[in-house]
Protein backbone atom coordinates (compact mmCIF):
# COMPACT_ATOMS: atom_id res chain seq x y z
CA UNK A 1 0.00 0.00 0.00
CA UNK A 2 1.53 3.71 -1.10
CA UNK A 3 1.47 5.99 1.94
CA UNK A 4 1.42 9.52 1.30
CA UNK A 5 3.14 11.93 3.62
CA UNK A 6 3.79 15.48 3.65
CA UNK A 7 7.69 15.04 2.35
CA UNK A 8 5.81 12.89 -0.67
CA UNK A 9 3.26 15.22 -0.98
CA UNK A 10 5.15 18.54 -0.96
CA UNK A 11 8.60 19.79 -2.11
CA UNK A 12 11.30 22.51 -1.97
CA UNK A 13 12.59 20.88 -4.88
CA UNK A 14 11.83 23.30 -7.88
CA UNK A 15 10.11 21.72 -11.17
CA UNK A 16 8.54 19.00 -9.16
CA UNK A 17 4.94 18.14 -9.13
CA UNK A 18 5.47 18.88 -5.22
CA UNK A 19 6.88 22.22 -5.25
CA UNK A 20 3.89 22.86 -7.77
CA UNK A 21 1.34 21.53 -5.09
CA UNK A 22 3.04 23.58 -2.48
CA UNK A 23 2.12 26.86 -4.56
CA UNK A 24 -1.15 25.89 -5.15
CA UNK A 25 -1.37 25.09 -1.25
CA UNK A 26 0.26 28.54 -0.38
CA UNK A 27 -2.54 30.45 -2.88
CA UNK A 28 -5.19 28.76 -1.37
CA UNK A 29 -3.84 28.93 2.22
CA UNK A 30 -3.25 32.81 1.67
CA UNK A 31 -7.44 33.16 1.91
CA UNK A 32 -6.57 32.73 5.52
CA UNK A 33 -3.53 33.82 6.26
CA UNK A 34 -2.23 36.89 5.23
CA UNK A 35 0.68 37.30 2.91
CA UNK A 36 0.97 33.78 2.28
CA UNK A 37 -0.50 33.97 -0.95
CA UNK A 38 2.73 36.54 -1.67
CA UNK A 39 5.07 34.10 -0.97
CA UNK A 40 3.40 31.86 -2.81
CA UNK A 41 3.80 33.43 -6.19
CA UNK A 42 7.55 34.47 -5.29
CA UNK A 43 7.75 30.93 -5.14
CA UNK A 44 6.32 30.25 -8.19
CA UNK A 45 7.88 33.12 -9.88
CA UNK A 46 11.40 31.38 -8.66
CA UNK A 47 10.37 28.44 -9.98
CA UNK A 48 10.04 29.28 -13.40
CA UNK A 49 11.64 27.21 -16.21
CA UNK A 50 12.26 24.38 -13.50
CA UNK A 51 10.20 21.53 -14.76
CA UNK A 52 9.24 19.97 -17.74
CA UNK A 53 6.28 22.03 -19.90
CA UNK A 54 3.81 20.61 -17.73
CA UNK A 55 4.32 22.30 -14.54
CA UNK A 56 5.93 25.19 -16.03
CA UNK A 57 2.26 25.64 -17.52
CA UNK A 58 1.28 25.35 -13.93
CA UNK A 59 4.00 27.73 -12.64
CA UNK A 60 2.51 30.04 -16.03
CA UNK A 61 -1.02 29.18 -14.11
CA UNK A 62 -0.22 30.26 -10.58
CA UNK A 63 0.92 33.48 -11.42
CA UNK A 64 -2.29 34.17 -13.47
CA UNK A 65 -4.46 33.23 -10.84
CA UNK A 66 -2.26 35.70 -8.31
CA UNK A 67 -2.50 38.61 -10.34
CA UNK A 68 -6.11 38.08 -11.97
CA UNK A 69 -7.30 37.73 -8.58
CA UNK A 70 -5.50 41.03 -7.35
CA UNK A 71 -7.14 43.05 -10.56
CA UNK A 72 -11.09 41.74 -9.29
CA UNK A 73 -10.48 42.27 -5.63
CA UNK A 74 -8.91 45.81 -6.50
CA UNK A 75 -11.59 46.19 -8.81
CA UNK A 76 -14.16 45.41 -6.28
CA UNK A 77 -13.00 47.50 -4.00
CA UNK A 78 -13.37 50.65 -5.68
CA UNK A 79 -16.81 49.88 -6.75
CA UNK A 80 -18.03 49.08 -3.29
CA UNK A 81 -18.79 52.75 -3.05
CA UNK A 82 -21.76 51.37 -5.73
CA UNK A 83 -22.56 49.18 -3.34
CA UNK A 84 -21.97 46.17 -5.55
CA UNK A 85 -18.33 46.02 -5.32
CA UNK A 86 -18.97 43.50 -2.26
CA UNK A 87 -20.47 41.33 -4.49
CA UNK A 88 -17.59 41.34 -6.65
CA UNK A 89 -14.98 40.82 -4.12
CA UNK A 90 -17.16 37.37 -3.46
CA UNK A 91 -17.45 36.02 -6.71
CA UNK A 92 -13.03 36.83 -7.23
CA UNK A 93 -13.12 34.39 -4.09
CA UNK A 94 -14.99 31.88 -5.54
CA UNK A 95 -13.16 32.46 -8.69
CA UNK A 96 -10.17 32.29 -7.39
CA UNK A 97 -10.52 28.61 -5.34
CA UNK A 98 -12.19 27.34 -8.51
CA UNK A 99 -8.98 28.26 -10.41
CA UNK A 100 -6.85 26.48 -7.73
CA UNK A 101 -8.91 23.69 -7.52
CA UNK A 102 -8.35 23.28 -11.12
CA UNK A 103 -5.13 23.27 -11.19
CA UNK A 104 -4.77 20.71 -8.76
CA UNK A 105 -6.82 18.68 -10.21
CA UNK A 106 -4.75 18.81 -13.64
CA UNK A 107 -1.66 18.59 -11.95
CA UNK A 108 -2.58 15.64 -10.29
CA UNK A 109 -3.70 14.28 -13.49
CA UNK A 110 -0.30 15.16 -14.87
CA UNK A 111 -1.90 17.61 -17.38
CA UNK A 112 -1.54 20.43 -18.10
CA UNK A 113 -3.89 23.62 -16.50
CA UNK A 114 -7.32 24.48 -18.87
CA UNK A 115 -6.56 28.38 -20.14
CA UNK A 116 -4.27 29.37 -17.79
CA UNK A 117 -4.53 32.72 -19.51
CA UNK A 118 -8.23 33.28 -19.33
CA UNK A 119 -10.09 35.40 -17.23
CA UNK A 120 -12.29 33.21 -16.42
CA UNK A 121 -13.24 29.79 -14.60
Amino acid sequence: MLTMTLSNLFSLRKGTPGYARLVYAGLLLGLFLPGLNVAAVILAWRGRGAGDAVLEQHTLNQIHIFWKSVVYVLTGLVLTWFLFGVLIIMAAIVWYVLRIVKGLQALAANSPPENPESWLV
